[in-house]
C-alpha cells in the first residue's frame, strides 16, 4: 500500500447515480428505443448494460445475484431502468462501504479487454473501472439527449 490517503468518492458516485435516475425521465415517451444511426444502442440497451457492469466481479454478495436475470426485463421500461439503478446502487453502495472487500485481491478474469497492468487487482481497482464504465455510458445517454434536442439546462451534467 502507497502513504496516499484514501479519497471517499462514493458520494461523487451516488450523486453521479442519481443523475443517472435523472436523465431516465428526460427521454421522452417511446424515445428509450431510439438511437442516432443503425447499429448503435438505445438508450434502454446502455442502460440495462451499465447496471449488469456493476454485477461484475466480488462486487455482488450472493443475494444480489438473484436480480441479473431481472435486470433485462426490467429496463424495457424508464420505471425499471430507475428501479435496477437504485437496486445496482445499494449492491455498489455495500461493497465500497467495505473496507476488507477493497482491500481484498482478486485473481484476474477477462485481462484481454484491459489495456492497463495495475500492480494490484484490488477492489479498489475493480471499483474504479466500474466508475469510469458508468461514466463513460452516461456521457453517451447525455449525447442522445442532446441529439434528440432535450435541454439539459438544470440537470446537472457535471459529476465531478
Amino acid at each position: 500500500m502507497s502513504n496516499t490517503p484514501r479519497l471517499d468518492w462514493t458520494p461523487h458516485w451516488r450523486w453521479m447515480n442519481e443523475n443517472l435516475i435523472e436523465l431516465v425521465d428526460l427521454f421522452a415517451a417511446g424515445k428509450l428505443g431510439w438511437t442516432p444511426r443503425e447499429g448503435e444502442w438505445p438508450a434502454q440497451l446502455i442502460f440495462a448494460h451499465l447496471v449488469l457492469a456493476r454485477y461484475h466481479g466480488p462486487i455482488p454478495a450472493p443475494p444480489d445475484l438473484s436480480r441479473i436475470g431481472q435486470v433485462p426485463i426490467n429496463c424495457k421500461s424508464a420505471s425499471g431502468i430507475k428501479e435496477e439503478l437504485r437496486a445496482s446502487w445499494e449492491m455498489l453502495e455495500r461493497f465500497l462501504s467495505d473496507a476488507a472487500r477493497l482491500d481484498a485481491e482478486y485473481p484476474r478474469v477477462g485481462d484481454e479487454y484491459y489495456r492497463d497492468d495495475p500492480a494490484r487487482n484490488d477492489g479498489h481497482y475493480i471499483a474504479y473501472h466500474r466508475f469510469a464504465h458508468d461514466l463513460h455510458h452516461r456521457s453517451t445517454l447525455i449525447g442522445y439527449l442532446a441529439q434528440l434536442g432535450v435541454p439539459l439546462d438544470g440537470h446537472r451534467v457535471r459529476p465531478l
